[in-house]
């Protein structure tokens, strides 16, 4: 399986053309090449950056500034002895400086917002798993409908060849002048309806091959042949242990209680406008401040300080602010209780539909004995003479039907399974769904 699978991670594009797909290469492909999965990749990255983008709130802030002043007019003082007034300071000023800050108490709110990024980053993660599931699903039934559809054309092309042999044999009686025309002509009849019913099943899969390409993301057609019939284990999985296997397992929630974690962290970051805010800032000028009255001259100096900022009142916006929040993080609890409600009706849904399918598997199976039974009956009655060619066509015609039915139900058992094992959270994930 490890072989397998690093073939398909460097060689997908040339296994199609080499080898037909089972159920476990194809969601393998869809894993790496699947469009839908590529975006939730993108999205977890995005998550990842503003876990990081919320982490710096914890640095300090590093800028540079410049400025410079020209005063056109500043105040002159007359002094005794001299002939004319002095100018008290300087009409030019320039200013460069670095300046820091850091913050020191924000009430707790880029610790918050750090938290909640990171319990977004693992709901992020677990959406993956959420939507590779959904596709899983969506691959699966694909799947087993392109079975189903190859099986009925092997059950068509035994059917062709039971009217083929029908035909010879009336061609033979028809040459030795014990049966009409007519009888030749009705097992005719019979092949070219049966060819034509395999030509439009043989129309509708390259349709669904097609779609199975669009699901895999394949530039290539793929080849979806038909799987070996094995015996199917028609055993329905305990209510209790699916429902238990569902808790454990369905990623929505898991993916929902660490959303409520976020909306519950940004309900802290929210609170911290109910703190003061606390920064500390330093400086470093290279100015020419014009603070010496006679002389233009530069200097350079540090300056050291703590800034305190804190809302006292903003019209109950922060307190609004918080209740909305809470609101969020209830309508998330109420989504988890809809979930679990949603989930054990798909168990018990799917449970109901495997425990139909198992019998009506059971009848179909009776069923298509007794045909074969009745058409071998009515073809040996036929070539004794002793049975019309209409009798040998009804038995034929019903033998036909009742395999293609089988076929069907055994699809709708695979079908239903890949349902329950999507329900519990299982699909693909313990080996227990056939490629047939």
């Amino acid at each position: 399986m490890k072989i397998r699978m690093l073939l398909l991670l460097f060689f997908s594009s040339g296994i199609f053309a080499q080898q037909s797909l089972t159920l476990a290469d194809a969601w393998a492909i869809a894993r790496q090449n699947n469009l839908a999965l590529q975006q939730q990749q993108v999205q977890q990255s995005q998550v990842a950056a503003e876990v990081r983008i919320q982490q710096s709130d914890y640095l300090p802030k590093l800028s540079v500034s410049a400025g410079a002043q020209y005063v056109s007019e500043i105040a002159k003082i007359d002094v005794p002895f001299l002939p004319n007034p002095i100018e008290a300071g300087v009409k030019e000023r320039y200013d460069l400086s670095a300046n820091l800050q850091q913050p020191i108490f924000t009430g707790f709110r880029t610790s918050n917002l750090v938290k909640a990024a990171k319990n977004q980053q693992a709901a992020a993660e677990l959406q993956e798993n959420t939507v590779e599931q959904q596709l899983f699903l969506q691959i699966g039934v694909l799947f087993q409908q392109i079975q189903l559809n190859l099986r009925q054309q092997t059950a068509l092309r035994d059917g062709i060849a039971r009217a083929n042999d029908q035909l010879q044999l009336s061609k033979n009686r028809f040459a030795a002048a014990q049966v009409a025309a007519f009888d030749t002509l009705e097992a005719a009849n019979r092949k070219l309806q049966l060819e034509s019913q395999l030509s439009q099943l043989q129309n509708l899969n390259g349709i669904l091959q097609t779609r199975m390409q669009l699901l895999l993301n394949s530039k290539s057609p793929v080849s979806v042949a038909e799987m070996p019939a094995e015996t199917v284990d028609l055993q329905v999985p305990d209510v209790a242990a699916t429902r238990q296997s569902a808790i454990e397992n369905r990623t929505e929630f898991a993916q929902l209680r660490e959303l409520q974690s976020a909306q519950a962290h940004r309900t802290g970051a929210i609170k911290s406008q109910f703190f003061p805010q606390i920064y500390g800032e330093a400086a470093y000028h290279y100015a020419n401040p014009g603070v010496n009255f006679f002389k233009s001259e530069w200097m350079d100096y540090y300056t050291l300080g703590v800034g305190l900022q804190w809302q006292l009142f903003n019209g109950g916006k922060t307190r609004h602010q918080v209740q909305q929040s809470k609101l969020e993080i209830r309508k998330l609890t109420l989504q988890e209780q809809q979930l679990m409600l949603q989930v054990n009706q798909q168990i018990d849904e799917a449970l109901a539909q495997l425990d139909n399918a198992r019998t009506q598997i059971r009848f179909q199976r009776q069923l298509v004995a007794q045909e074969q039974e009745r058409y071998r009956i009515a073809t040996t009655a036929y070539e004794q003479g002793l049975a019309t060619t209409l009798d040998v066509r009804n038995a034929e015609t019903a033998l036909t039907q009742a395999e293609l039915l089988l076929q069907q139900r055994l699809i709708e058992w695979e079908q239903y399974r890949l349902q329950l094992d999507f329900a519990t959270g299982v699909l693909g994930k313990d080996g227990r769904i056939k490629d047939n």
